[in-house]
């Protein structure tokens, strides 16, 4: 009898120490679900970050919702709408992938609708880094005796909206740099007039996926070189979704104008030391990316794909500004031109004929 009880109590102290570990799995399930509806909006919110909240009643997903686009509902309110019967809330527990925000702005506070509503226990993904929130939702739900959760390992959540960080903690826009090279590391021919053609490196499958990227930044930027000799159009031919404005850095040896810019389908941004009548411009040096850089953000410009030429990209290697890389290398080779910078790529892939390189930081 001794025996049995004894087994009993083994037993229940086994099954106490595994709910740390139970729980912990099961938030990193709704976590993860919450990364999920997130990523549904990608492209749509800028400037405001990507969310997704879940709201779940003994295990199970009773309400769900993401925050679609700037100044439409956030992720929580999306959530707590969904749920059918309310009168559950109170026993619910609610996860987002970001912290719930405690300002007024085009919203009312999350963290306020939440107390509202009875919530208990709150999961969140990470810490939201704009001073209006910075740790002031949790500091409001745990007020107001919500239980309130962060989940130890904040890596994907803060990657998810890694324009977001570098936007709070870093002051400036995220960049981005894109090059095509030939197998033998360069970018184009020498060329000094637009009667010469751009040599064509990479294939059909990386053009889809360099519109794709571009459908994720609100800027594209190159030089007035490259404006001047390739006329390109800086738009989504091959991709859905809304394209990025086009951004040119000026040359005190180019002289650009209407006629130059009349490729571009987008009104651009002009940085250059002399400001361009009837276009919207930043007057500074070129050649001092860090002081100019960061103006970009008044421009409602959050993000940056750097398409130019590898003098332009350089001066962004040069100063520290560089976030992500990414890279196609053709099986092709040009036997001379102009050289491609270098990386060290994190994750390479094939995409049709071409090497996709892609490394962060």
């Amino acid at each position: 009898m001794l025996r049995f009880y004894m087994s009993k109590v083994i037993s229940y102290i086994s099954k106490i120490a595994t709910l740390p570990y139970l729980c912990y799995m099961s938030d990193r399930k709704f976590l993860t679900r919450c990364l999920q509806l997130a990523n549904y909006a990608r492209g749509n919110t800028s400037p405001n970050p990507l969310v997704g909240a879940v709201v779940v009643y003994n295990g199970q997903i009773i309400g769900e919702g993401y925050h679609h686009r700037a100044g439409e509902p956030h992720a929580e309110v999306m959530a707590i709408r969904s749920v059918k019967n309310p009168s559950l809330l109170p026993e619910s527990t609610v996860y987002c992938s970001l912290e719930p925000c405690s300002h007024f702005g085009k919203t009312p506070p999350c963290s306020h609708l939440l107390v509202e509503h009875g919530v208990q226990r709150v999961v969140i993904g990470c810490l939201d880094p704009n001073p209006l929130v910075a740790g002031r939702g949790k500091a409001y739900l745990e007020q107001h005796d919500v239980k309130v959760d962060t989940y130890e390992d904040p890596e994907a959540f803060e990657a998810l909206n890694k324009v977001f960080f570098v936007n709070f903690l870093k002051k400036r826009p995220y960049i981005a740099l894109k090059w095509a090279r030939s197998q033998d590391g360069y970018v184009d021919h020498v060329r000094e007039s637009t009667e010469m053609p751009a040599a064509t490196i990479s294939g059909p499958i990386a053009a889809i996926n360099t519109h794709r990227l571009r459908a994720e930044y609100d800027g594209i930027l190159i030089s007035a070189k490259t404006l001047v000799l390739d006329r390109p159009k800086l738009n989504l031919r091959h991709f859905g979704g809304t394209a990025p404005r086009p951004i040119i850095v000026g040359s005190s040896s180019l002289t650009i104008g209407p006629k130059e810019l009349s490729t571009l389908d987008i009104s651009p941004l002009i940085v250059t030391t002399e400001v361009i009548p009837g276009f919207d411009c930043i007057q500074a040096d070129t050649r001092d990316v860090a002081y100019w850089l960061p103006k970009l953000i008044e421009h409602s410009v959050y993000s940056i794909l750097v398409e130019g030429g590898p003098t332009l990209q350089s001066s962004f290697v040069s100063a520290n500004l560089v976030d992500e890389y990414h890279e196609y290398v053709s099986s092709e080779s040009l036997g001379q031109g102009i050289p491609a910078i270098s990386i060290y790529p994190n994750s390479s892939i094939m995409l049709g004929s071409d090497q996709y390189n892609k490394s962060i930081g």
